[in-house]
């Protein structure tokens, strides 16, 4: 019975491990929005690289003031 007992809160343990795991690898990697400041998930379409750096946006409208004037917006 004891035996048992163990087997399943070892089980149980695992499963919690496990899932914690699984969670925390799920978390999307953020950026800053170099327009305007807000954090933002690594989205490939929405992102454009610049002097060999990739930038991450919230809007397809701050890509393009980002292309109009980078410099403006990278911090050097």
């Amino acid at each position: 019975m004891r035996r048992t007992i163990r087997a399943i809160l070892l089980i149980v343990v695992i499963a919690c491990v496990s899932m914690t795991a699984l969670a925390q690898a799920k978390k999307a990697e953020k950026a800053k929005d170099p327009v305007c400041g807000i954090m933002v998930e690594k989205n490939p379409e929405l992102s454009y690289s610049y002097k060999g750096e990739t930038y991450y946006f919230c809007s397809k409208a701050d890509i393009d003031k980002f292309k109009q004037t980078p410099d403006k917006y990278v911090k050097k």
